[in-house]
């Protein structure tokens, strides 16, 4: 067993092993991640197979871990430990702040690394069940924002407190990415898998919630007839009241988890995470 740098040639084997625990992952976003941070992309190997993998992109001041899996014929091994302290080692000392979200079984593992729980995170699914509305084509064209970058870059960094843009503008380059952006507001969607959409990143300055349901109304005027899947901090009482009127369900639950300083995050501006 041994734990080196990811390949490019590894995605299919992790896709694999996302399914099999349960998972989302995409492709695009894994090689993404490799090409933006190919120093902080972890897989361990044994006889020359992949079975485990651990990910983190890096922003201006913060880190998010991401991708934390074992193959489960190979868990409780230590290798999930070993891919863990091999990333937190190379992170802890070069950024003020990590955050990662946990799967709650692993929340006293993250905790013995120094990390805390700060909120709750939702997975919601839309599986095409949407209530009755009117969408018509000059609202589709209000929403059609010609300014994305522009309103993105001013609205994150109001919510993130950080420069965020250099991956997130090419995580929003797709073939499928539909964005929508308002004067108060920004929102993106993808297709990740022949049976799914992710909607994400998505926020909107408080107290311009209209502005959140003409483009909730929008994703799902154009996603609807895909299962639609987005990932919902708690705390945001005004977007859960969204997503549940809308007939999204909650299906999963995470921890949004911080170790460091933990810089101030506007979670009442965040509607969906990114994946």
């Amino acid at each position: 067993m041994y734990i080196g740098w990811l390949k490019y040639g590894d995605v299919p084997e992790l896709i694999k092993i996302a399914e099999e625990v349960g998972w989302l992952l995409d492709g695009y976003h894994v090689k993404l991640m490799m090409m933006h941070a190919p120093h902080l992309c972890y897989g361990a190997y044994e006889e020359g197979v992949l079975v485990g993998a651990v990910m983190a992109i890096e922003f201006e001041f913060s880190a998010m871990i991401k991708y934390f899996m074992v193959k489960p014929t190979h868990q409780k091994q230590g290798i999930g430990r070993r891919l863990f302290t091999t990333l937190f080692g190379v992170l802890k000392d070069e950024h003020p702040s990590l955050y990662l979200h946990a799967n709650p079984d692993l929340r006293t593992f993250f905790e013995k690394s120094g990390f805390e729980s700060v909120m709750e995170v939702g997975r919601f699914l839309n599986v095409g069940k949407v209530p009755p509305f009117s969408f018509t084509n000059a609202q589709a064209k209000e929403l059609d924002g010609g300014n994305f970058d522009a309103t993105i870059r001013r609205i994150d960094l109001e919510t993130f407190g950080e420069d965020r843009m250099a991956f997130m503008l090419d995580e929003m380059e797709r073939n499928s990415s539909l964005k929508f952006a308002l004067p108060n507001s920004f929102q993106h969607s993808s297709v990740i898998n022949a049976r799914g959409v992710y909607l994400g990143p998505w926020q909107c300055r408080e107290g311009f919630e209209e502005e959140a349901e003409k483009m909730m109304q929008g994703v799902l005027y154009f996603r609807g007839l895909k299962k639609v899947i987005a990932d919902v901090p708690m705390d945001n009482q005004k977007a859960v009241e969204l997503f549940e009127r809308y007939h999204f369900q909650k299906k999963g639950k995470f921890l949004h988890m911080v170790y460091g300083k933990g810089k101030k995050v506007k979670f009442e501006n965040i509607y969906s995470f990114s994946l």
